[in-house]
C-alpha cells in the first residue's frame, strides 16, 4: 500500500485507525453534540460541542446559522434546517464514496452528489392533519468521473448506503429523546 494519498485520502492512516478500533472496540465510539441559540425570528445560531472519539476530546470551535426563506418568516440569509439535514447526509455519503473508491485504487477526477426531497408544508403548518410532516422520500444521484467502471461505482454506492452514519440515520428509524430543563 502506498503512503501517498489517493484522492486526498491517506489509506495507511485509515488502515491504522481501523486496526485500533478492531483491537479496542471501546475506541470506536464517537460522540457529537450541538447547542442552538435563538437569534430572533426564525434565525438560530448553531455551535458544535467538542467531539469525543474513543473518549479523547476533539476540540471544536465551529458555528453556523440557520434561517428560513421569506415565505416562512425568514429573510433567506441562511440555509434552512432541511438544507443542513440534506447537506449533512451528502457530506457523510461523499466521505464514504471517496474513501471506498480510494481503497479500490480508483482515481477520481470529479464527484458530484445531488440530494433532493420535497416537504408538504400543509403538515408542518397544521393545515392538513393527513399531510405528512417531514420528507416522504429523499433521492440522491452521484455523478462521477474517474478511472473506475460503472459497476464499481454502483458497488461503492451500495456500500455507502450500508455504512454512512448520516444516510442510515435518515433512512432508518432512530430513537429521539426529549429532556426539558
Amino acid at each position: 500500500m502506498s503512503s501517498l494519498p489517493l484522492n486526498g485520502i491517506k489509506l495507511d492512516d485509515l488502515a491504522a485507525y481501523t486496526q485500533v478500533i478492531t483491537d479496542h472496540p471501546e475506541q470506536a465510539i464517537s460522540e457529537y453534540g450541538i447547542v442552538a441559540e435563538w437569534r430572533g425570528g426564525v434565525h438560530s445560531e448553531i455551535r458544535t460541542l467538542n467531539q469525543y472519539i474513543g473518549g479523547k476530546e476533539v476540540v471544536k470551535d465551529v458555528s453556523f446559522h440557520v434561517g428560513e426563506p421569506k415565505e416562512l418568516l425568514g429573510n433567506n440569509a441562511y440555509p434552512t434546517p432541511q438544507d443542513y439535514l440534506l447537506g449533512g447526509m451528502a457530506g457523510c455519503m461523499m466521505v464514504g464514496f471517496v474513501a471506498s473508491a480510494s481503497a479500490r485504487n480508483i482515481k477520481l477526477d470529479e464527484v458530484k452528489l445531488t440530494i433532493k426531497g420535497a416537504l408538504n408544508l400543509r403538515g408542518f403548518l397544521n393545515v392538513d392533519a393527513d399531510a405528512p410532516v417531514g420528507f416522504a422520500e429523499v433521492q440522491f444521484n452521484f455523478a462521477v468521473k474517474g478511472d473506475g467502471s460503472q459497476a464499481q461505482y454502483d458497488e461503492i454506492i451500495a456500500g455507502v448506503q450500508q455504512s454512512s452514519p448520516n444516510y442510515r440515520t435518515i433512512s432508518d428509524a432512530v430513537k429521539v429523546s426529549a429532556i426539558v430543563t
